[in-house]
C-alpha cells in the first residue's frame, strides 16, 4: 500500500490526510483567504504538510482539492510548486474541491453532486472524458443556495424591512441586528473584508433558528436555497453523466434545505437516484491521489490537474 497525501482547502478551515501501511493521521490548519492578488493557498498547504510531519521520500501521491482554484487564483501552478517545495517531484494533482467533494460523497463512482458551504457548485462527470462544473461563481456572480446566498437573502431582506419596504421581516431583522449590529454598520463590515463571504454565511444560523420557529420569511429563503440547488444539480446530470446524485456540504444541515432539494429533483428529473453521501472531500482527495498512482486518473483541465514526475518515470510506489 502506498502512502499518499490528501489535502482539502476550504472557505471555513484546512485539512490534510497522510495515509499509508501504518494507518491514518490528519491535521487541519487556517480557512482559505481571498487577498487582492487572489487565493492565499501555498501557505496552507506547505503548513498542513509540516504538522503532519511529512517529508520528501515519505509521500508517493498528492491531491490538493481547494476551493475558488478555477476562478480565485491563476492556475494551480502555485500549488504544485508548493507541493514540490516541500515533498519533492511526485505525481500531484489539484482539483477544485468540487471534483473532490463529488469523488467523496460519490466514492469514486460516475454521476453528479451539489456541494454546498460558504459557496456552491455541482459537478458531474463519467469518470472518463466528462467533468462537469455549474455554478461556483463566487457570492457576487452565483453561488445559488449557499451559505453566502442564503445571508445574502437574509440581509437584504432584513435590510427591506428596516427601509419600510415590507413589514413581514421583523423577526429577520432583530436577527440579523443582533449578530452584526446596527445596519448602518454592515456595508462596511462586508465590503471592506477579505473574507466576506464567510460573513454573509455567519447569518445562516439564525435563518435556520428563525425556521425552525415557523418564521415564514425565513422558511421561504431556505426553500428558495433547496431549489437553486436542485437546479445546479440537475443542469450536471445531463448525459453523459448517468442519473446518479449525491449532496454535502454545511447548508444542507438545515432540513429544509435538504427536503426543498429532494422535492424539486423529484419534479424536475424522477429518474434520477438520489444516496446520501458516502465519503467528503478529504476522502475524494485520497481516492484521486491513488489513482494518479495508477496512471490511469486523465487531467480534465481546469477542474483536474494532474501532473506526473518530470523525467517521465513511472510514480513511485504501486496502486493498492
Amino acid at each position: 500500500m502506498s502512502t499518499v497525501l490528501a489535502v482539502d482547502l476550504g472557505g471555513s478551515g484546512s485539512r490534510a490526510r497522510l495515509a499509508g501501511p501504518g494507518g491514518a493521521r490528519e491535521a487541519s490548519g487556517e480557512r482559505l483567504r481571498v487577498s487582492a492578488g487572489g487565493l492565499v493557498a501555498a501557505p496552507l498547504v506547505t503548513a498542513l504538510v509540516e504538522r503532519l510531519g511529512a517529508r520528501a521520500g515519505d509521500v508517493d501521491a498528492v491531491c490538493v482539492g481547494s476551493s475558488g482554484i478555477l476562478t480565485l487564483s491563476d492556475g494551480p501552478q502555485v500549488v504544485l510548486d508548493a507541493v514540490r517545495s516541500v515533498l519533492g517531484d511526485l505525481p500531484t494533482v489539484v482539483a477544485s474541491d468540487a471534483v473532490t467533494s463529488a469523488v467523496g460523497a460519490l466514492d469514486g463512482r460516475a454521476g453528479a453532486v451539489v456541494l454546498t458551504g460558504t459557496g456552491s457548485t455541482a459537478v458531474g462527470t463519467d469518470l472518463a472524458g466528462c467533468w462537469r462544473k455549474v455554478d461556483g461563481w463566487g457570492h457576487v456572480l452565483g453561488d445559488a443556495g449557499s451559505g453566502a446566498w442564503i445571508g445574502m437573502q437574509a440581509l437584504q431582506t432584513a435590510l427591506e424591512q428596516h427601509d419600510g419596504r415590507r413589514t413581514d421581516a421583523a423577526g429577520l431583522l432583530a436577527a440579523t441586528v443582533a449578530r452584526l449590529g446596527v445596519p448602518e454598520s454592515w456595508p462596511r463590515q462586508i465590503y471592506t473584508r477579505e473574507d466576506r463571504a464567510g460573513v454573509l454565511a455567519s447569518v445562516v444560523p439564525d435563518v435556520v433558528a428563525l425556521a425552525a420557529d415557523d418564521d415564514g420569511v425565513a422558511r421561504e429563503i431556505l426553500r428558495r436555497a433547496g431549489r437553486e440547488l436542485a437546479r445546479s444539480l440537475v443542469a450536471a446530470l445531463r448525459a453523459p453523466v448517468p442519473p446518479v446524485a449525491s449532496w454535502t456540504g454545511g447548508v444542507f444541515g438545515a432540513a429544509l434545505v435538504l427536503e426543498t432539494m429532494l422535492e424539486e429533483l423529484t419534479r424536475l428529473r424522477p429518474d434520477v437516484v438520489l444516496e446520501p453521501p458516502r465519503g467528503t472531500s478529504l476522502d475524494g482527495a485520497e481516492l484521486l491521489a491513488r489513482r494518479a498512482l495508477t496512471g490511469d486518473l486523465q487531467p480534465a483541465e481546469p477542474l483536474l490537474t494532474v501532473r506526473r514526475s518530470d523525467d517521465g518515470s513511472s510514480p513511485p510506489g504501486s496502486p493498492d
